[in-house]
């Protein structure tokens, strides 16, 4: 008999069910808040990695915090030429519509309107 393999859980949908748990149960929060790696072990039935650290921010209203995560491996900065053949650039078309209406009361009158428009096209995405 084989079981079927168990889906992969990602950080995001730890820390979404994380936060979720937190808000409906106050004791699991303290738990949490106070010893995280244990909490974890515990809940997930799994020894982490001694190395492993994990940390607890818990915001109000007046605070924000950004996790900036560690650059992945392969990653380089692309080099002129390889920025020349993936920008896009910028085309300009400019119209112009020119109207002439002549109108006749009691004398002769000529009045011509002229309307320019201008259209940025952007291009690259």
């Amino acid at each position: 008999m084989t079981t079927a393999p168990q889906p992969r859980v990602t950080k995001r949908d730890l820390e979404t069910a994380l936060i979720e748990k937190c808000w409906k149960d106050a004791d699991f929060k303290k738990q949490v808040v106070s010893d995280p790696k244990g909490m974890l072990e515990h809940h997930t039935g799994q020894k982490l990695p001694a190395n492993l650290k994990i940390f607890i921010h818990e915001e109000d209203a007046n605070t924000l915090h950004f996790s900036i995560p560690p650059t992945p491996s392969g990653v380089r900065e692309l080099s002129d030429d390889d920025l020349e053949k993936v920008a896009g650039g910028t085309e300009v078309i400019f119209t112009s519509a020119i109207g002439i209406s002549i109108a006749v009361t009691g004398g002769l009158a000529v009045t011509a309107a002229s309307a320019a428009a201008i259209t940025v096209k952007e291009g690259g995405w």
